[in-house]
């Protein structure tokens, strides 16, 4: 990913967005955090907008890390799917530590300019193809990536929308539609 520097700013970023709010998150806060100098910062991201940007990019390595290993040893129709219904669950990810945190990067990216979203948005493509080319039913590929992704929205804004066992019996239900038509009683 990053260098050990890089990848304790990010986290220091993230812990500053999390816990004080995407207003508090100066460079200044995020370099106290991190346990490093201004201008220890400044040498690597020299803006807001950098290190948002990289926290952006960090969230998206992670999710198609995490993506990859899942379709390591799944090797059924459905594999990308399932993989980004993993990465959607928030976790701890030793990369970059807390997924959560990291994720909080990109409402805060969101929230500050649109245009923070790049890294993000520039995936979407290759992702949308991935999702149509999983050997499922695009359609049905892309309600599961929706689910997953407000599942995620819920899981980082801490909306109940959910009770653990209701969240629980969608995520099975999801992981089940993922194989497609393919052994649906199984499943």
């Amino acid at each position: 990913m990053t260098s050990d520097t890089k990848r304790r700013i990010l986290e220091a970023a993230a812990r500053v967005a999390t816990a004080k709010g995407v207003q508090a998150l100066k460079l200044e806060s995020v370099a106290i955090e991190a346990g490093i100098s201004k201008g220890g910062l400044f040498y690597h991201y020299k803006t807001k907008e950098e290190l948002l940007i990289a926290m952006v990019q960090a969230f998206v390595d992670v999710t198609e890390n995490r993506i990859a290993t899942i379709m390591a040893d799944d090797l059924e129709v459905g594999a990308w799917v399932r993989g980004f219904l993993d990465a959607c669950q928030i976790e701890e990810d030793p990369e970059v530590g807390s997924f959560s945190r990291l994720s909080v990067a990109i409402m805060a990216a969101a929230a500050s300019d649109k245009a923070l979203l790049k890294p993000l948005n520039d995936r979407q493509t290759h992702w949308r193809s991935a999702l149509n080319d999983s050997g499922i039913d695009p359609a049905v590929a892309q309600i599961i990536r929706l689910a997953a992704d407000g599942l995620w929205i819920n899981d980082i804004l801490d909306v109940p929308t959910l009770n653990e066992d209701e969240r629980k019996a969608v995520y099975a239900e999801l992981v089940r539609m993922s194989y497609g038509n393919q052994n649906r009683g199984e499943r």
